[in-house]
């Protein structure tokens, strides 16, 4: 199915409008500038360096680092890696069948994430807030076909206590 440039243009002015007021709110809010533990976050595995062919720096600041993050295939499993800072992620939500994922930790324990149909529609952002990530893998268990041509997902990372 192929997307409108109208609509693709608009959802972009979208997202720009909602990073543009939602960081300095993120920015300013307390808990998220303080100190972290870094015991979870061991050198060298920043999802960048340990995750590469998910994993893509598309724009770094003093203050923010955007991920391009894609979803393998199934069967895949990305290698350990973490995600130290506060971030939000922003996906193109146009709903049908979600991806069944397992989220596997460094300790062998694994928590499945079963796939999960949706109503589909012509499409909207979908926005959660993520804490800082300990390592972890993502085992792809089962990813739908369109997901192939989705647009990848975005990460907005605060850096805020490296």
């Amino acid at each position: 199915m192929a997307v409108d440039p109208s609509v693709a243009e608009i959802a972009r002015r979208r997202f720009l409008a909602v990073v543009g007021f939602a960081l300095p709110v993120l920015l300013a809010y307390s808990p998220v500038t303080q100190a972290q533990d870094k015991s979870g976050f061991p050198d060298g595995f920043d999802a960048v360096q340990a995750a590469p062919n998910s994993h893509k720096v598309i724009f770094e600041g003093g203050l923010v680092r955007v991920l391009e993050v894609t979803v393998p295939p199934s069967g895949a499993t990305e290698p350990m890696h973490h995600h130290r800072w506060p971030s939000f992620f922003l996906s193109w939500d146009t709903g049908g069948k979600t991806p069944h994922v397992r989220y596997l930790r460094p300790d062998g324990s694994a928590q499945d994430q079963p796939s999960i149909s949706k109503p589909v529609h012509p499409g909207k952002w979908s926005i959660d807030w993520m804490k800082p990530e300990p390592m972890h893998a993502i085992q792809v268990v089962e990813r739908p076909e369109r997901a192939a041509t989705d647009p990848p997902l975005l990460r907005v990372e605060i850096k805020c206590g490296a």
